[in-house]
């Protein structure tokens, strides 16, 4: 059974990441946010269950499988401890729903750490085609979803950095941190690959921490995928501790 404060640490986080990661449109519907975004990332492409529903299930999921496929996106539900009604899980994977990832959302005290920038970094608050070139590059990501992303980006209205960093005049590193009052998000952390186990991915995170601390923050968190070892591990030495976890479900 999970209690009230752990329910309301874990909407106010889901509230906040959502804020951080827009969609490009979403829809209210019975205490669930839909959120598309052309199918470009899970997390702008899902249904939240953040708030209490009242409506029968197997018609709410049917309503969202019929939405979903009218923009041509995969039926796909985010589920944490809090999604309304009990048992939704279970009805989903009834209906030929698999999981397809589980995320551990992790948070770190960053209260007394200073605010001065560290290493050959660039902080910057405005996308610059070249940030999005190097972050689709380094995640050998689609090329052709470049405007979705950009448009992605363009919803955010919060206080955002954009992190480089760069080697021999070549971005080697990027990441994204958002501000929301006493938070920060990190999102993207990704360095090129003939970099990789080098600790700038360590040197990326603090530069956004310490960007985040300077803008009020005095909690960071992050969403790392459980599976992703060396991820998991950085975080770990770092401080960060995991608050809950979610996993998305997906049709077949």
């Amino acid at each position: 059974m999970v209690k009230q404060e752990e329910k309301r640490m874990i909407r106010q986080f889901e509230e906040i990441s959502n804020n951080a990661w827009p969609a490009l449109q979403t829809l209210q519907y019975d205490g669930w946010v839909l959120r598309f975004a052309n199918g470009v990332t899970k997390r702008s492409n899902s249904v939240s269950l953040l708030y209490p529903s009242t409506l029968p299930p197997d018609e709410k999921i049917s309503f969202c499988e019929h939405l979903f496929a009218s923009q041509q996106i995969t039926p796909c539900f985010k589920i944490t401890e809090i999604a309304t009604p009990s048992g939704l899980d279970q009805r989903l994977a009834d209906r030929g729903y698999f999981i397809h990832s589980h995320i551990s959302f992790q948070t770190l005290d960053i209260s007394k750490i200073p605010s001065e920038p560290l290493g050959n970094i660039t902080i910057e608050d405005k996308l610059k085609p070249r940030w999005m070139d190097d972050f689709i590059r380094m995640n050998e990501f689609d090329h052709s979803r470049k405007s979705t992303y950009i448009s992605i980006m363009k919803q955010l209205l919060l206080p955002k950095c954009l992190i480089s960093l760069t080697h021999d005049k070549k971005t080697i590193g990027v990441g994204l941190g958002v501000a929301e009052g006493s938070f920060v998000g990190l999102f993207d952390i990704v360095v090129d690959k003939a970099h990789r186990n080098t600790g700038l991915g360590y040197l990326i995170v603090e530069n956004i921490l310490r960007w985040g601390r300077k803008h009020g923050a005095n909690t960071a968190y992050l969403q790392v995928l459980t599976d992703n070892a060396p991820a998991m591990s950085l975080y770990e030495k770092m401080g960060f501790t995991e608050a809950y976890r979610y996993w998305y479900r997906m049709k077949r």
